[in-house]
């Protein structure tokens, strides 16, 4: 009896220590990922003090990999270097590339892209044109090598002075040695800002967008899938548009919130609304630092929202980049922007900050990306997700 009662005994001891110990003896290691990544291409990837990596790219790695089982190694390189180690096997993704037929026989690329990758000109605000033609014939700095280099070569009719990095040819510009500088947008907007370039302004519309991708080295087919898999839950929890804000949106002030609301609120009385009999006022804030405004229209054809029109007169003035949007009530009240408008606003960008009002006395600044997940498209000028 004693025999029988140590041997049932013995069962269940041993069976809780098996239940208890071996899954964490045999649980499955880490995979070890290592990130190489253009350590000068602020505000996506780049080093701050004691070498620590940071970024719009640097966070969008770390959300996708977040909760699958991966040891995330960071390795900060040159441009030319990532290729060449990329391809070695050395490290095993990186980011912001763009996709052609040649690197796609080298790397796997993620199915959707992290970015569009917008080429621009930048000139002095005083100096400031509309329209990019009007920039024929002027000297123009850009960085030595660079994909935005072939950009302005390809366009024609400017005086292209190639400068040895990217800080280089910005201070061109500041130092007036040339008319405009021709970069990647949330590039020159990062420098411009570290420098207290205040006066510099985009000029008209974009010279080029090219959309970014991770890239994969081929042999790495299961970090693929992970990372297809993270991104489109970093999408759909909203993740990427927190990130996206916090590299690329520049927040108001209260006192240009102020304005802004000020300027719709005052629009709204010159409405004309005789069939909805509501009238609304609008403002858009401009990255240039203007101010515009407008009011619906209503035809018995016809109805022009208030931030349509505002909108519209800032493209007839050769403002293409916007900041944020207002539409009010003559009493104050928020009037949300409608589905119209935010596939308008889309179109210039998917930070812009939209006003809303979900709660009497709640107003909050929302990026119009939040406001529509599910743009319309059309030709390469910018992306989504479906």
């Amino acid at each position: 009896m004693r025999c029988r009662f140590l041997a049932v005994f013995l069962g269940i001891a041993l069976s809780v220590f098996s239940f208890v110990v071996v899954p964490q003896a045999y649980a499955e290691a880490p995979i070890r990922v290592t990130y190489g990544f253009d350590r000068e291409f602020p505000p996506f990837s780049f080093e701050e003090a004691k070498g620590k990596a940071v970024g719009f790219d640097v966070d969008l790695i770390r959300a996708i990999f977040k909760g699958q089982n991966v040891k995330l190694v960071t390795r900060p390189l040159v441009w030319d270097h990532v290729l060449m180690e990329l391809s070695s096997g050395a490290i095993d993704l990186t980011t912001g590339m763009a996709k052609t037929k040649q690197r796609s026989l080298l790397f796997h690329f993620s199915e959707k892209p992290t970015l569009p990758m917008k080429i621009r000109l930048f000139t002095k605000t005083p100096n400031r044109v509309g329209n990019v033609t009007l920039l024929r014939g002027q000297k123009v700095s850009v960085k030595r090598g660079s994909f935005q280099q072939r950009v302005l070569e390809e366009f024609g009719g400017m005086n292209v002075k190639p400068f040895v990095t990217m800080v280089d040819a910005i201070h061109a510009l500041g130092r007036d040695e040339v008319q405009a500088y021709c970069g990647p947008e949330e590039t020159a907007y990062y420098y411009l800002k570290r420098f207290k370039y205040g006066e510099v302004s985009a000029v008209g519309s974009l010279l080029r967008v090219t959309e970014s991708f991770v890239a994969v080295n081929r042999d790495k087919g299961r970090i693929l899938e992970m990372v297809n898999k993270g991104f489109q839950r970093v999408v759909a929890t909203g993740e990427y548009d927190r990130i996206y804000r916090k590299w690329f949106v520049p927040e108001l002030y209260e006192d240009e919130l102020n304005k802004l609301f000020e300027a719709a609120s005052e629009a709204a009385v010159n409405a004309y609304a005789p069939y909805s009999k509501v009238p609304v006022g609008a403002a858009v804030l401009t990255r240039s630092g203007k101010t515009y405004v407008g009011c619906n229209v209503e035809t018995a054809k016809e109805n022009v929202s208030a931030i349509k029109t505002a909108m519209l007169k800032a493209i007839a003035d050769g403002e293409y980049d916007f900041r944020a949007v207002a539409a009010l009530a003559p009493d104050g009240s928020v009037v949300a922007p409608t589905a119209e408008d935010r596939q308008f606003l889309f179109e210039f960008g998917r930070g812009i900050l939209a006003a809303v009002e979900p709660d009497k006395g709640d107003v909050k600044m929302i990026m119009v990306s939040r406001l529509l997940p599910y743009p319309i498209l059309s030709g390469n000028k910018g992306f989504t997700y479906d």
